[in-house]
């Protein structure tokens, strides 16, 4: 009997002291929440995501680099701003737009969990579906927006970055 309560003593304290854990504070609930595997389908739909993103930045990345350096062999001077490519100027623009497109698609800073989401009670079923899908395709459009966004963000870091470096 004595054994048996010091093991459910040692167990509670164990508990314990993974409760008072910095990582279970600053997480909480969510450390301990099972991870939900992703469907073949999702799989799918990540790899093709990540090869686009990837063909995106080459793509973004070859083009503000050739640009610059066009603007630099060339002394091309209309500089609409104190000193900065009209290259630059262009891509932060571009940055811009496709950053607030994606907010507006996404319905700001926020991932809507569709399980959580109630039906009100005025509303049929069939509005109420139809809500939902409108609200799940604008997601998914929201996902090409901000992987057509990341890559100018990206190139512009590296190449402050790289300024940063050359003096």
């Amino acid at each position: 009997m004595a054994k048996k309560y010091k093991l459910k003593k040692r167990r509670q304290e164990e508990e314990q002291e993974q409760d008072n854990s910095l990582q279970s504070r600053f997480i909480g609930d969510y450390a301990r929440s099972p991870r939900r595997e992703r469907t073949p389908e999702e799989k799918k739909e990540y790899k093709k995501l990540a090869l686009f993103l990837v063909g995106w930045f080459i793509l973004v990345a070859s083009v503000y680099f050739a640009c610059i350096q066009i603007e630099e062999a060339y002394w091309i001077r209309n500089r609409i701003v104190d000193g900065i490519p009209v290259t630059v100027l262009v891509y932060m623009i571009l940055a811009a737009v496709f950053f607030l497109i994606w907010l507006v698609f996404n319905g700001g800073f926020k991932k809507i969990d569709f399980e959580k989401y109630e039906k009100p009670d005025e509303m049929g079923y069939d509005e109420y579906q139809r809500i939902i899908d409108k609200l799940k395709e604008r997601q998914k459009k929201a996902k090409y927006f901000l992987i057509l966004f990341m890559p100018f963000f990206m190139v512009m870091l590296i190449d402050a970055f790289i300024m940063r470096l050359s003096g």
